[in-house]
This record gives C-alpha cells, structure tokens and sequence, in this order.
C-alpha cells in the first residue's frame, strides 16, 4: 500500500504499513508471531489478542487489513470468528493458524490467504506474507505471466512455465530439468528459486528438489515408511520427499480438490 507525498514540487513514495491483528489464546505463540513481524517490512501489528470476543472489540475501534487467527482457541474458535470476520468486515484479509495440517480442511469456506501450521518455519511465514502483498495489490493467479527467464550457465533461459519438470541441487548448483530431459544450471539458489516458482504452482518437496504440483501422478512409500519419493509424469526418475513435506504436500493437493484415500 502506497501513499503520495509531495514535498516542494516533488512527489514521494512512501509505504503505508498493512495493519495486522493476531489472535491465539497461547501468549508465546502471539509473541513470537510480533517478533517475526519486527522483521519484515510492511507489516504492522496493530493489537495482539487471545480471544473472539477481545477480538471482536478491538475492529469496533480499529481498522486493520490482514488477521492471523489460530483455529483452536478455549471458548469459541477460530472459524466462529473468521465467520463474524466474513459478515462485518469482508476487506479484512484471513491467514488461519493450527496445530495439526487436518483441521486446515475445514476452513477453505472462509477464504483464507493461507494456512499455517504450528510450529511456524520461516519460510512458509515468508511467501504468507508475499501472497498477502499480491492479494492486496489485486495481482491474481490469472493475471500471472506463463513464461519465465533464468540466467544460467548458457546465458539467459526463457523457459514455458508448464515445460519444466523440476529443479535440482547439486553440490550448491541448481539445474532446471525441461521435459526433453534438459538440465541447465541456474545462477539462482534454490531458494530464490523456491521464492520465484512457487507462485506458478511449483513445491519443494525436498531441500534439493522443487516440483510442479500439477505433474505430480504419485507418492511412493518406501520400505518401513522412514521416506517418500514422487512421481512425475514425463520421467522415470523418482523424486524424493521428506516427511516434513508429506504431510504439507497432503493438505495443499486437498486444497487443490484432490481427494485422498
């Protein structure tokens, strides 16, 4: 958000802070959440409560843009305040926090930003935080363009979004694997790249691997169920998944629609 500001016949940018309210009836989690804030630009706490009801009082009084709201609370939940949220302040962006990824299933109705699942890691923290940006800006999934560029070791790649397989990490070297079988190695981390492509659908279903969730056919377990591997349409190559990443990996395709027997 974006404010101008003319000074002496000079016009200025400077940003207006997107006003966030927290609420969870756990006041660690609620400072922890103030402190990740502190760290990131653009963002203002505006009021930190445990409950519906202190959280009900607080937007008579105050206007904010964005709330984190845990799902399980004492008293009434989260949902029963995502809901009173949804009738009386529908500009009011909606990120869901939880303790366990399935009770996430349950609040796709209210239309959250995203959902997280405690403990939170830092990098799921940061692309809420940029999903809420480009929800705010009014950049939708539609409007996203569908073909990218990388520098790489051949100069710079454009690539078809929807031609890419996956990416690898090798000893700190990233190559982006096309379906011909292609790889060609990306000046990017794998984390610049984790940042770049998740907006088109892409998953980092490993610390070296990233993939597009819509060439995903399969989840193998292997023997004694200590690791998963997927399979994707266009190669033989089977790609590992963490158990970390499993359970995430679950809920999103839910999300997505599909159903998991």
């Amino acid at each position: 958000m974006l404010l101008q500001k003319v000074r002496e016949g000079q016009v200025t940018m400077k940003r207006i802070p997107i006003r966030v309210l927290l609420v969870d009836d756990e006041p660690l989690v609620l400072e922890q959440l103030r402190q990740r804030f502190l760290n990131w630009q653009g963002f203002e706490v505006a009021g930190a409560v445990r409950s519906m009801e202190e959280a009900v009082t607080f937007l008579q009084t105050e206007e904010v843009q964005l709330a984190f709201l845990d799902i399980q609370m004492k008293g009434k939940n989260g949902f029963a305040l995502a809901s009173y949220i949804r009738k009386y302040f529908p500009q009011i962006l909606m990120v869901f926090l939880t303790g366990h990824a399935g009770f996430a299933l349950e609040g796709y109705d209210y239309e959250p930003v995203d959902f997280l699942v405690k403990p939170i890691i830092n990098e799921r923290f940061a692309q809420t935080l940029k999903r809420v940006e480009r929800k705010l800006a009014g950049i939708s999934d539609e409007t996203r363009k569908l073909r990218i560029g990388f520098y790489t070791d051949k100069g710079y790649c454009l690539y078809d979004v929807e031609n890419i397989l996956y990416l690898e990490k090798e000893e700190r070297k990233v190559s982006i694997v096309d379906k011909s079988g292609e790889g060609v190695r990306s000046g990017n981390s794998m984390q610049e790249m984790e940042e770049i492509l998740t907006d088109y659908g892409f998953f980092r279903c490993h610390q070296s691997y990233l993939v597009p969730l819509s060439e995903i056919l399969g989840i193998e377990q292997e023997r004694f169920g200590r690791a998963y591997r997927l399979s994707l349409r266009g190669t033989d190559k089977k790609i590992p998944l963490s158990r970390r990443r499993y359970y995430e990996l679950k809920e999103i395709l839910q999300r997505q629609g599909t159903r998991i027997y």
